[in-house]
């Protein structure tokens, strides 16, 4: 047990400390990592809206012609902002900026669902519309600088309505550069506004559909988008009520917010049930590990004892051979060196020497049965026979040893019973066990009492002794089942 202590149960118990300390390091990294899990949501929730403007730009704004706007053809221009306009009903205005230094000439073209302006060189400098747009662009190229150099559209996000309509809601604008025929050079911008319901109804909801999962549920992260006063412009389907992460939308929209959580949960929760989770398998993993090791402590200290209790069958078993052999061999030395006086020494010796050869037959006879019955090939020859009979013939062979230790047999054995089917030799070997058990274990009182009779439709066999008798604990082995013989 000490070893099995020293080599399996501490090193066990060292393993488990060590694994809960794995467990609490776990789940501050489990923290850390759905952290940064929420955060690259947002930061893809930014790139599936910049990609989605991106597209609608490329399909609306590049399709300027270079030509048209280096040779002035305003007329096209116009032709072109308003066929774009009415194939994409989101855009509330669409409009051309040419603003290049290199040029003698800049002028703008702005396209709304109601009026269409031209703002002429002339009025260039002093036009509302047209130097907002050209600070609007900067504003967008600035962060362009500072989000992404190689960005192509740009967006920017205003209070500032280009064509003074007075709306509360911001202006949501999308610029893409205009270059020279030749690729040289910028010479202004194309740009267009986008409807506060467009963005709000349709824009949003698509991109947070595609991102996020369709199941809402306790793990299921779930998004708000804030504008610039705190607000929530819009959420994903069950609100969020407890933030963990927020991050700038940018670059689409720079004055609002992304923030993401979970509706009923939080990231502590989580990890705290992550935690115990894992805790509970490992504590699992080491109650198995401990029966394993139970049962296998318990089976070695059965066969522990079996080893033992083999060694003393033996070691008796010994001892009980060498007692006939012994009596056998001084009988006969006796009889050889004509010690015998009288023709009744010499039946004496020859009965004594007959009795301990039976004795010593029936000795080795008890081992083999012991091994054939442990191996489970022993086989009994059942046959009708007189009971009283069988153990008569047991006391007659073994009167002499019971006589020479001192013992007192009392014996009643009933006459004229019916046969029954026994095995003969099985009965003789247990009767002569209990026997010599009786001699054995009977020091002061050396009384043994054998009794054969019919009783309730059934014989029975009684020896009773006065010995030690039998522990209660162990009484429960008897012939397999228990029987309370404590009182």
């Amino acid at each position: 047990m000490a070893l099995a202590f020293t080599a399996v149960l501490l090193p066990m118990a060292v393993l488990s400390v060590i694994q809960y300390r794995s467990l609490q390091d776990l789940e501050g990294k489990t923290r850390v990592a759905v952290g940064e899990n929420l955060r690259q949501t947002l930061q893809s929730i930014s790139r599936r809206a910049k990609e989605r403007l991106e597209a609608l730009a490329a399909e609306t704004l590049k399709g300027i012609e270079a030509a048209d706007v280096e040779q002035e053809r305003l007329d096209r221009i116009e032709s072109r902002l308003a066929a774009v306009r009415e194939s994409h009903p989101e855009i509330d205005l669409a409009f051309v900026v040419v603003h290049c230094s290199c040029r003698e000439r800049n002028f703008a073209v702005f396209s709304a669902s109601d009026l269409v302006r031209r703002v002429e060189h002339d009025q260039f400098k002093t036009s509302q519309e047209a130097q907002t747009a050209v600070e609007s662009y900067k504003n967008a190229g600035l962060l362009r600088a500072s989000v992404d150099a190689k960005q192509d559209v740009l967006f920017e996000q205003s209070t500032c309505s280009l064509l003074g309509s007075g709306s509360a809601d911001p202006q949501f604008l999308v610029f893409a550069p205009l270059r020279k025929a030749d690729g040289s050079g910028e010479v202004g911008f194309a740009g267009m506004t986008l409807k506060p319901g467009y963005v709000r109804e349709r824009l949003l909801p698509q991109v947070l559909s595609e991102l996020l999962p369709v199941s809402a549920g306790r793990s299921s992260p779930v998004v708000s988008i804030l504008d610039e006063h705190g607000r929530e412009v819009y959420a994903s389907p069950g609100g969020l009520r407890h933030p963990e992460v927020t991050a700038a939308f940018v670059p689409v929209f720079r004055q609002w917010k992304l923030a993401i959580g979970y509706q009923d949960t939080t990231i502590e929760a989580l990890a705290k049930g992550h935690f115990r989770q894992n805790l509970i398998f490992t504590a699992l993993a080491l109650l198995f590990l401990t029966l394993g090791i139970a049962l296998t402590l318990r089976a070695t200290t059965r066969e522990m004892r079996l080893a033992e209790a083999k060694s003393t069958f033996v070691s008796n078993v010994s001892h009980e051979l060498k007692t006939p052999l012994a009596l056998i061999r001084l009988f006969a030395e006796m009889l050889e060196m004509g010690m015998a006086r009288s023709q009744e020494k010499t039946e004496e010796y020859g009965r004594i020497i007959n009795h301990e050869s039976r004795r010593l037959t029936q000795l080795i006879n008890n081992i083999l049965d012991f091994s054939r019955i442990e191996a489970g090939r022993r086989e009994y020859q059942f046959a009708e026979a007189d009971v009283a009979e069988a153990v008569t013939e047991v006391l007659q062979s073994y009167e002499y040893q019971m006589q020479s230790a001192g013992f007192e047999v009392q014996a009643e054995l009933e006459r004229n019973l019916p046969p029954v089917l026994i095995d003969r030799d099985a009965l003789a070997q247990a009767v002569l066990n209990l026997l010599n058990n009786a001699v054995k274990y009977s020091a002061q009182e050396k009384r043994i009492e054998v009794r054969v009779r019919e009783r309730e439709s059934q014989i029975a066999i009684e020896i009773a002794d006065r010995g030690i008798g039998i522990p209660c604990a162990e009484q429960q082995r008897i012939f397999g089942h228990y029987r309370d013989y404590c009182g």
